[in-house]
């Protein structure tokens, strides 16, 4: 009984940690930049792939949409063991600082008989302009920035169903935390996606913005650069095109899990999301970081999904 009324604080302490350790770290003020509110520019027509990646090791290939610096993408592909069901798009986290704290999803998704091809998203670890931190360059105050990341991520994984699509079995995306916002964005696109797995998806960054240390933190950046963000409901204008329960999803079957006790994303924003598109919604007493990093459960809910029928 004891530990199961101190547990839910356990889980929202390591939250509050991460985010306050990442406080820590000398950044320079950074003024806003506003963008207009209109829809993310990574949905139109896409060439046909050709040819097929390996699907084992690493491997590069042009970005669709190449950014100065980061005109590659990355992806890590690791093959299926045993009975092959088809290929899963795995979209890490944000800042995560080695691909190694994905094993659990990785072996686990191919010893449930998927290839699975774990995409470096732009501005991560070695696609990090200068050695710079993984990820520090994706999210910053600079709203046309952001977009162009997202937007690049976007269509990458877009890219990746295509050329998934010309192997056999189903191809399903499984995005982890801004991972699983992109891969809920990639899934109201054209292509199709079999199935949708979206891991504690910050799926209303406004909400972050305002609710969050992460948020307060940039805000506080901005004011100290002498151009403060805007008014809360400027700022959720600005940041709606990020809203995937704003478009309508294209995937077959979707999953959205949830941390009951996440402070980093915030869980109201993917309740609304699994809502508003008749998700399959997963909820446990986890929070943020435990739940993508810590909770054999989801990941076993996650392979059960996947290989239903």
């Amino acid at each position: 009984m004891f530990a199961t009324m101190w547990m839910p604080r356990v889980h929202t302490a390591v939250d509050e940690l991460a985010m306050w350790t990442e406080d820590l770290h000398r950044r320079a003020p950074m003024p806003f930049r506003p963008a207009r509110a209109l829809p993310l520019d990574c949905f139109g027509p896409l060439p046909t792939p050709s040819g097929a990646p390996p699907r084992q090791g690493a491997w590069q290939a042009p970005s669709p949409r190449a950014f100065a610096g980061d005109p590659v993408l990355h992806v890590e592909a690791t093959p299926a063991r045993g009975t092959r069901l088809g290929t899963v798009i795995l979209v890490p986290p944000w800042k995560l600082p080695r691909l190694s704290m994905l094993s659990g999803w990785t072996s686990g998704l191919a010893a449930a008989g998927h290839d699975v091809w774990t995409l470096i998203p732009p501005r991560h670890l070695g696609r990090a302009a200068g050695g710079g931190r993984s990820g520090e360059a994706f999210v910053s105050p600079d709203l046309p920035a952001v977009r162009a990341a997202m937007e690049q991520l976007v269509l990458e994984l877009r890219v990746l169903v295509g050329w998934a699509r010309t192997q056999p079995g189903r191809v399903a995306l499984v995005g982890l935390s801004l991972g699983g916002l992109a891969a809920a964005l990639a899934a109201t696109a054209p292509e199709r996606i079999d199935r949708l797995a979206a891991i504690a998806p910050p799926a209303d960054l406004a909400a972050v913005a305002a609710g969050t240390r992460i948020g307060r933190r940039y805000l506080q950046l901005c004011a100290r650069a002498g151009a403060p963000a805007p008014a809360a409901p400027e700022l959720a204008e600005m940041l709606a095109p990020f809203l995937p329960a704003a478009r309508a999803p294209t995937a077959g079957r979707v999953l959205v899990a949830v941390g009951d006790a996440d402070r980093i994303a915030l869980p109201p924003g993917a309740l609304s999301l699994a809502q508003r598109w008749k998700a399959t919604l997963r909820r446990y007493p986890r929070g943020h970081l435990t739940l993508l990093f810590a909770c054999a459960a989801v990941r076993t809910d996650v392979q059960a999904f996947l290989g239903a029928e």
